[in-house]
Formats: C-alpha cells, structure tokens, sequence
C-alpha cells in the first residue's frame, strides 16, 4: 500500500519550541544556531519532512518520539531487514469448544485461544498462527529477554495472522497475545505499522514495558516481521533529529516537527548491531521507493558503519553513487567515524561524496552538565575521525548528548559521530521545512544542499581541514545562504565536480585529495596535479565556465590563477610548494576554491592538499626523540608524525608529567593507515600516575602518527614531556625450529652495543584455516577447551578488496546452551576475538561464529582465519648463544642463538604449529627490547 504523507497543518501553535529563558544544555542548540532559528522561524521546525532512521530500531512508544510539535504521529513508518523480529506462522488448525476458538499447530508446538468472537474472519476460511519466544532476546545487549517481568525467559506470545476483506480491500490482520494470557480476542487487531501506526508493547507486570514494537505481514515468506529497539542506538539517534517533549518535558531534538521513518538495519543479536547481508542495501531501496512515493523532501539518517581500507572505494558506497545518481534528491547523513583523531580515518560509507558526513563536537554546556568537563571552548571529540586521501568530514555537529532510549536502557547519555549525524540531518530537515514553504515547488539537489551546509558552518580556531572540514553546522547561516543559492538561480546552474591527485598509498596511486603521508622527499622544484572533470549534473552537452582560484595557505602555490572547462572537457590545476614554509615536521593542509569568475563569485568546487613532514631518524644516529615541556589543553590533540627508520624492530614510547605541573593526558599510536596500534592509559598527576612507558615491536615500515590527547575531563592544560627509542635487534632466517635444527642467527642493526638476558618459552600452538564465506551463510566452527589451556584466540584477516565488499561482519562465540560468551565485529580488514578458559572441567565445547554483512547477496570473500591456543602452564625454552643466557649484539654483527625445549605433555591437534617466544632484555635497563616470535617443529 502506498505511504501516504500528511502534510501538517500549520493552524497550531506557532510559538518558539526553544524559549531563549530555557536554552537545552543537555541536548546543544546555542552555537550550531539552532536555538535561534526555531526563534525566528517557529513553523520550520521540520514540518512537511521525514527523516529515515536506518539503524537498530527505534522505540515507537518512548516519550519525545510519539508526537510532532503540531500533535500527529512522529513515527509514520517501521519496517525491519534485519530478519531479527521474524516470526514464522503455520497453517492453524481451529476448533471450536463451549464457544472457545483453538487455534493449533501441534508440529510447531503453538496453541492460543479466543474466548469469544473476533472482529474479524479470513477471507478463505484460513488461519495461521506463530510465536514470538523471549529466549530469542537471551544474546541482546538489551537484557530485556523477560518481556513480562516474570522472572523468567521461558513464555512465548503467540499471535493468529489471517487475509480479510473489507470493501474492496484486501489485507492481512495480526491477533497477538501482549498480555500473554492466551486469549488473543481481549488484543486489538493489528495492521501493517504504516496502515494504522498500530503501535503495541508486552505487559510487563514489575515495571515499564521494555519495548514497544510494531509489525508488517509478509505473507509470501510466511512471515510477521516484529520491529523493535533492542539496542537503543536507533531511538537515541531519532531523538536527537527529530524528539519532541523527550521525557516528557519541554527539551528537543533539532527538527521536532519532522516525521520519522525508522528501517532496522542492524541485528541486536551480534556485537554492535550489526548489519546482515544486504540489510544496509535494502534500507536504502525502501527509502528511496518511499521518497518517490510521498513527494516530500526525505532526508536519511545512518548512523552506522566500519572502518574504511580504501576510502570511497568500497561496494555500499559505490551502490549509494549509483542510488543518488539515479535518484538526487535523496539527503543522506553519516557519520565520519569513531576511529580518529588520527588522519586518514573516515569510516565505510561514510568516505563516500554521496553522503554528508559529520564529525563530532563536545560543546561546553553538554559536557559540564553531562559529564562534569570544564572546557573552555567547544572541541572536536577525540575520536571524530579525520580526513586524508578524502575531502571528509563535511562539517562537525554536536556528537554528545541526551535523547530518547527505551525503557530497558539505563543509560541515556550518548557520544559519537553516530550522535552528529542525526544532529546534521535534523538541520537539513529544518532548511528543507523552510524551503518547501518559502519556496513551494522548488526541488534542492542533495549536493547542493550539502554544499549550503558546508559553506555556511563557522570556523572553528585551532582545528585544520582534515579534523573540521568546514567547520561547525549553523541553522541560521545555512538558510541565509540557502535563500541566496534559490534567489540567484543556483539550483537551474549547479554542477558537481569529480577531483582526482595524487595519493600514493591507494592502489591506483589515486584520490581526490592531493595526499602525501611522507613529504620529506619533496624538492621546491616539484609540482603535482589536480584533475577537475564536470559532472554533468544538469545534463547538456554544451557547458563552458571560467573559475578564479584561491588557496588559503602560503605554504602551497597554485601555478594558475584562472582556469575553465569546456563541455567535456577536463582541466588541471598544478601546484607546488614553499619549501621555506615547510621546514619544521607536521602536518601541512590547504584548500584551493574555485570560484565561478563572474559577479557571483559562486564557489564552485575545492581541491585539499595534505603533506606530512615526519620526524626522520637513521639508525647511524641518535635513536631517540624527545620533547619536553609541551603542553597541550583539555580535549585538544598534538600531533607527532614519525618515520621509522629501517631495521627498527622496537619502538618505546614513554609519555611523563612535566615536574611540578599538573597534567591528565594519553598518547596513541596510529598506523601509516591510519589505524590505532594502541591507546595508552593516562598519565594523571592527581592521582600520582606521572609516567606510562610501552614497547611495540614488528611495527610495519611506514610513517607513524604519535598523539597525545589531553584528556576532556582535564581540570586544566596538562604538561607533559614524551620520548621515543628504537631497538633493531632482527632474526635473519624464518625457519621453524625443531630440536635437531635449533639455531637461529639474530643481528643488531643499529648504532650501538648491548648485553641482553635470553629468556625463551612455548606458549601454545596456532592452526591456520582457509575460509570462504558467500552472501548470507553463516560459517560455524566447533571446538573444544581443555583443562590444560587457558586462552584460545581466533583471528581474521581479509585482503582490502574482499573487505570492502561488507557493511559489517559480526563474530561470536557460543556456549552449549546457545548463549553468547564472547563477540565483536570487523572495524577493519583483521580482527580479533578471545576466550579465556575459566571452566573447571576437563573440556568444555564451544562454537565460534560469522555472521556476513556483504553489501550485495551474490558476494564472496575468502580470508585467513588463524586459530591460536595459549597454555596454561609456562614451558620454558633455553636461549644461548656461546653456552650463555647473555649476549652481546654488536652493530651489524650476527650471532647464533641456540634454543633448547622438549615437547610438553599437551595436546597438539593434527596441522597444528607450535609457537613462541625469545625476550631480549637488555642487561643495563632490564627493559625487554625485543620480542622475538618463533614457530616450533616436534
């Protein structure tokens, strides 16, 4: 049936949903201008707009998400992809006793009464009935498995499904047994949500009603598809769009008029929600049929996604390119990610230029009256992730806040970029309520209005274009500049552009951000290029169109002052460097705008450039870095970007108090990727923790970026001094070692002599399985602890090119009994799950799990699945070289190393390979230089 939109009428109150006597501190509206545009424009609160929430639900029953400011139904549509709410109904068997109707299936177990008439009866005579069991929730982070509040999980409602006709319609109603007395004729008869917004809860006799749902028959599949937050991500991101009167009081979300759609995309069941295969894709599909149905603009909120290999490379997001091609009037919001501060972090889809991605904000009020900070200005959140190859964020909106969750969940203070983006979204809807009014019949592109939001957010000081992009949302200036774009005629002239430079590390070499991870190389002689090609967004063949170009840093000197395209025809703008301006090591951005060369002056597109100049070492010199006296405030990052030299196979990392000063701080150390190797614990003076010290060995060649983060609950600047030292101690050979054949040869490549104790030990075994996962199978894998181990660790490992086929991939690990021990999900190409052993029997059976996310069904991947097994028990390995636990390594000298260890009395499975370990530690610090990983042969 077709969704029908109700546009709200404008004849109810009009007054100000944000009284400037009652500003919202927990939920910001101040500086983002949202305050002040619900002043000025009361009736352009989202009116006449939905947002689509495509996430883990969204509770239709929890107040600030029932109703719009003008009092009708906030959420108009719910519909699931996920498979998670799916009861499964069979044909019933009906018998009629002392005026009682039994409804049955004995195959399936299933039988509910009605004590009296239904209101209605099957067109053909047919019944059929289902059940909807608690112990399904019993692996939901939500804990709300004991619907009614009995104490246990063991009750199954069972609802009765059946085709009616009324008039000339035909439609399918659901009896579902809520009070679960098994007795469906005191239930109201239930449609499809969007029919009715039939929306229903299960009694829970101790408390609240831990979540309300809404349903839509299948009846090709033999399905009632049950829709419901048993996450609470999905109905905190609503809120923060869309909420009215959360909690019943006078505190909303950015676009209170607006209405919602809520498509489940993620399954509660797995770790983070995760997506299922084409559960993502199917959500898109519904709202963009949706959005061509109701003829209203639709602005989608997607508050998901992983890790990015190849940024603006993966499968979803070239499905999206498709979908907005096809359909440009669809306004997506993401948001940039959680993986930051470090570079080159956008997650997946969110690098995509199809969609509008946002960084997140801890404003001062949210984060005094929510958490107790005391920052002295509005910050970008630590883990906002940040641009590199890609020209992402788009802008940074409040990502730390209040909202609406459902009654099982204890807690309600949120942050992440996953809260900025319904922040951004609600501001479209705001822009998009004001258009459809002051200019009724005008339709504004999605990359238009990206743009307006981009060009109209502020600046925010001591944040570069990779951390802001351009800056901070503003309502206010965003209409203002919407106003001027439609006045001009913008929307009849607007034209989108694709940007391709140079980025060395994409497979391509490739992106469309001039991208050098390592510019140390760079001569003032050099120049690079950026290729500008029209995309044709207004269709005609004959285009010409002169831009003046201006870049906004010194250090970076476009060569052209002017240039222009021509119908198809591409143009290049070269550029090179100041190499005086660059000298001392950092992180170098600049953005060259392209404006229209008329009287306009219209910004027609942008090129970001991003040099790094590391700190470079070699290993003939010092091996040490050190900065003392730094200082760095609450909330705010320094960045340290350093080049490892060759044959280093250690890096310590030692982050201290500056003496009698104050200081809560943590460094992180990011990948050349720009994936996290480690979060280090903070340094916190109150508390007399002034010194952390770690060491990481095997690091891959490249160039690492070092942060240290003041902490936001810093009560002040802390100051801080930080160090780095290299180890190059390097095995030559790659053999496993049997008793026969144990001699292993190791060198110092550095610029130095040490003494180090040997000290060797046999940790377990590891067994590598070759793995191919398809569409939406699901791989299981049984095994066994024994008394004898006490860890058992399972790793993946996709190529970039198989990964980016996914939207998620969630693993588990499964008891006996069906319950989750342990779970997580893939943010990157690797992951990592463990179990410890803490069972006392002799063996206890386990299964471990992967759950596919593919974007698209007909996908395949294959990845290595490495299973290691860690004993309980330590069995040493002698390390001697010349008949000594010491030895001495000279620069480039290599000595023999002989290792001796008998084969313990455990268990080793068929293909296994015995591993361990050679500490070096030196004789002088007692510090361990080196971990030295070895594979043994018996």
């Amino acid at each position: 049936m077709k969704l029908k939109f109700l546009l709200l009428a404008i004849l109810l109150s009009s007054s100000s949903l944000f009284s400037q006597d009652s500003t919202q501190t927990f939920l910001s509206v101040t500086n983002t201008g949202v305050e002040e545009y619900h002043n000025l424009y009361p009736e352009y609160d989202g009116r006449g707009t939905i947002i689509f929430i495509l996430d883990t639900g969204v509770d239709i029953g929890v107040d600030g998400l029932t109703k719009t400011s003008t009092g009708e139904t906030k959420v108009i549509d719910v519909q699931d992809f996920t498979h998670q709410g799916d009861v499964k109904f069979y044909e019933a068997d009906v018998d009629n006793e002392e005026g009682k109707m039994i409804f049955e299936n004995d195959d399936e177990n299933l039988s509910v009464i009605a004590s009296s008439s239904l209101s209605y009866t099957p067109v053909n005579g047919d019944y059929f009935i289902g059940g909807f069991e608690e112990s399904r929730l019993l692996n939901s982070d939500s804990g709300a498995a004991d619907l009614n509040g009995d104490g246990d999980t063991e009750d199954t409602y069972h609802l009765v499904t059946f085709e009616v006709s009324e008039g000339t319609d035909n439609f399918w109603i659901v009896y579902f047994d809520t009070n679960g007395n098994s007795d469906i004729s005191d239930d109201k008869p239930l449609r499809d949500y969007k029919v009715n917004q039939d929306a229903f809860t299960i009694e829970n006799q101790s408390g609240l009603s831990a979540l309300y749902m809404g349903l839509n028959v299948l009846p090709e599949e033999q399905i009632v598809s049950l829709h419901f937050d048993d996450g609470s991500h999905g109905t905190h991101v609503a809120g923060i769009a869309a909420g009215y009167s959360i909690g019943g009081i006078d505190f909303n979300g950015v676009a209170p008029g607006a209405n919602v759609i809520s498509l489940k995309l993620g399954n509660n069941l797995f770790a983070g929600g995760a997506t299922v295969t084409e559960s993502m894709k199917k959500a898109y599909l519904y709202a963009d049929k949706i959005s061509k149905e109701v003829e209203v603009p639709c602005v989608i909120n997607m508050s998901f996604g992983i890790g990015s290999e190849i940024e603006g490379h993966a499968e979803m997001e070239a499905f999206l390119e498709e979908l907005t091609e096809e359909n440009p009037y669809l306004y997506i919001c993401l948001g940039s990610g959680n993986e930051g501060p470090g570079i080159s972090s956008p997650g997946l889809p969110s690098a995509s230029y199809a969609v509008f991605s946002s960084g997140a904000i801890l404003t001062q009020e949210v984060g005094r009256d929510n958490y107790g900070a005391t920052l002295n200005k509005d910050i970008i959140l630590y883990f906002s992730s940040r641009g590199g190859e890609v020209r992402k964020p788009d802008v940074c909106s409040p990502g730390a806040c209040t909202s609406t969750v459902p009654n099982w969940e204890s807690w309600d203070r949120f942050w992440g970029t996953s809260m900025a983006a319904p922040y951004s979204a609600g501001v479209m809807s705001l822009l998009l309520s004001a258009a459809s009014k002051e200019y009724p019949g005008v339709k504004i592109p999605s990359q238009l209005l990206y743009k307006i939001v981009r060009e109209s957010a502020t600046n925010m000081e001591g944040y570069n274009h990779l951390d802001q992009g351009h800056g901070y949302i503003n309502a206010v200036n965003g209409l203002n500049l919407l106003r001027k774009y439609i006045d001009q005629g913008e929307v009849n002239k607007f034209e989108t552009y694709t940007i391709v430079s140079t980025a060395p590390n994409f497979p391509n070499g490739k992106s469309s951000n001039l991208y050098l991870r390592n510019g140390s190389f760079l001569q003032k002689e050099d120049t690079y290029s950026f290729k500008i090609t029209r995309n044709n967004f207004q269709e005609t063949d004959k285009f010409y169109r002169a831009y003046r170009l201006e870049c906004d840093s010194d250090w970076l000197l476009p060569i052209q002052k002017k240039t222009y395209i021509r119908n198809d025809q591409p143009t290049y703008v070269s550029v090179k460097f100041d190499k005086d301006k660059m000298k001392e090591p950092g992180l170098y951005t600049a953005r060259i705008t392209g404006y229209r060369d008329d009287r306009t002056k219209f910004p027609e597109f942008e090129m970001i450039a991003v040099v790094v100049i590391p700190y470079k070492l070699c290993s003939e010199g010092d091996l040490n870095l050190n900065w003392e006296s730094k200082a760095v405030e609450q909330g705010l990052v320094d960045r340290y970007f350093i080049e490892l030299p060759a044959g280093q196979t250690g890096m310590k990392i030692n982050l201290s108090a500056v003496k009698k000063k104050y200081a809560r701080a943590r460094y992180r150390l990011v990948d050349p990727d720009g994936k996290d190797v480690d979060l280090s614990p903070q340094i916190n003076t109150v508390d007399a923790k002034r010194e952390i010290e770690n060491t990481y060995y095997d690091l891959t060649p490249g160039i690492y970026e070092l942060i240290v983060e003041g902490y936001f609950l810093a009560k002040d600047t802390s100051h801080y001094n930080l160090s780095v030292q290299f180890y190059g101690i390097n095995r030559l050979d790659n053999k496993a070692i049997t008793t026969e054949n144990n001699s292993i040869e190791v060198v110092n490549l550095f610029n130095k002599v040490d003494d180090y104790n040997m000290r060797g030990s046999l940790l377990g075994f590891e067994i590598e399985h070759k793995v191919t996962i398809e569409g939406s199978e699901k791989f299981r894998m049984p095994f066994v602890l024994r008394s004898g181990e006490s860890l058992k660790k399972f790793k993946l490992e996709f190529t970039k090119e198989d990964y980016n086929k996914f939207t998620d991939l969630a693993f588990m690990i499964y008891d006996s009994e069906g319950l989750v021990i342990e779970k997580s999900a893939l943010s990157y190409k690797t992951g990592t799950l463990s179990l410890y052993n803490i069972s006392s029997e002799d063996s206890t059976e386990y299964i471990f799990e992967i759950v596919p996310g593919f974007a698209h069904e007909s996908s395949s991947a294959e990845f290595t699945l490495t299973e290691t097994t860690h004993f309980r028990n330590s069995y040493s390995i002698d390390a001697v070289s010349n008949r000594k636990s010491i030895i001495t390594l000279y620069p480039s000298l290599p000595k023999n190393v002989d290792l001796f260890f008998e084969k313990p009395n455990e268990y080793f499975p068929k293909d296994s390979q015995p591993i361990g370990k050679i500490l070096f530690k030196s004789t002088s610090s007692n510090e361990t230089e080196y971990e030295l990983p070895i594979k043994l042969k018996f």
